[in-house]
């Protein structure tokens, strides 16, 4: 099963926020078998309160669950083998309970939560999905002993409530999702976190050489967020009053972008003692398309 690289920014971005609330796995493997559940959701009891801010993200995280996040709609294969791995994780605590001698209730077990952009009316169909008015447009929940649902991201309300999850939707969705993002208060510290998880999915993004036109569309809806996150973080710097914050920041985002520095170049930039300096250097960055064009600017 192909996964892309948008895939990854989900899964970040959903760890990301999560991670407020809770214990976020990635990876996890099943059985003996070379599988892994892409995101593995365990909520803490005292944050439930923080869970409420995350919206429809934080009712599908108020218990323990399995969350599988696609760029483009999901086929029958792709859902079929999120059921197996869950199916497996079932199994795996049905084991460890009778050896625990302890009996498991149907609640005990997770729930499944595909996210894709769309879901097409035959998968729908097909897996007898039904929508939820308790969960609102764009939610569909299978049979109850399948503890699955699909998310068709493009449907949900463009609410507050829903806006955690339309931020891994396409285009102009998602551009949206980015402007309401970036319209929140300044001190909001979910919009902080989601605007550092933003920035560094596209600085890694930036430095691939096989960029798809798909992800530059994606780079553009995110820009926005890049450039706000940028400019805060230098602000910090400048507000503490102190280069050697600024010169850390931006050896940070040399090395977001092209990977471990040698020392030679940390020397160069620590020698850099003018802020307007920094300042320019850091905002050029964006456009620098390898590291020995960056450094002759230096």
């Amino acid at each position: 099963m192909t996964r892309t690289r948008h895939d990854q920014f989900s899964k970040e971005l959903l760890v990301g926020l999560l991670e407020t609330v809770g214990i976020a796995r990635t990876e996890v493997e099943v059985s003996s078998e070379v599988r892994s559940i892409d995101l593995l959701f365990v909520p803490l009891p005292e944050k439930a309160a923080d869970r409420e801010k995350l919206g429809l993200l934080g009712r599908i995280a108020a218990a323990t669950c399995l969350i599988e996040p696609y760029r483009n709609p999901p086929a029958h294969l792709e859902i079929r083998t999120c059921q197996m791995r869950l199916f497996i994780q079932h199994g795996e605590h049905l084991r460890e309970a009778k050896r625990n001698k302890q009996k498991l209730r149907e609640a005990d077990y997770e729930m499944l939560w595909v996210v894709g952009p769309t879901i097409s009316k035959r998968i729908l169909a097909d897996f007898k999905a039904d929508p939820s008015e308790e969960w609102g447009k764009g939610v569909y929940f299978l049979g109850v002993g399948e503890h699955t649902a699909l998310v068709a991201v493009h449907q949900l309300k463009p609410t507050r409530d829903t806006l955690w999850l339309r931020i891994l939707g396409k285009g102009k969705i998602q551009k949206k999702a980015i402007d309401e993002v970036l319209a929140l208060p300044k001190d909001d510290p979910l919009r902080n976190l989601a605007l550092e998880l933003v920035a560094s999915w596209a600085i890694r993004t930036e430095q691939q050489s096989d960029i798809s036109l798909e992800e530059e569309e994606q780079l553009m809806n995110v820009s926005s967020a890049y450039l706000e996150w940028k400019q805060k973080t230098l602000q910090e710097g400048r507000q503490e009053g102190r280069q050697e914050a600024a010169r850390e920041i931006l050896l940070q985002l040399v090395a977001h972008k092209f990977g471990s520095l040698d020392m030679p170049v940390v020397s160069q930039v620590q020698a850099i003692t003018d802020a307007e300096k920094l300042k320019q250097l850091a905002e050029s960055l964006m456009d620098a398309p390898d590291l020995q064009s960056f450094l002759q600017s230096l």
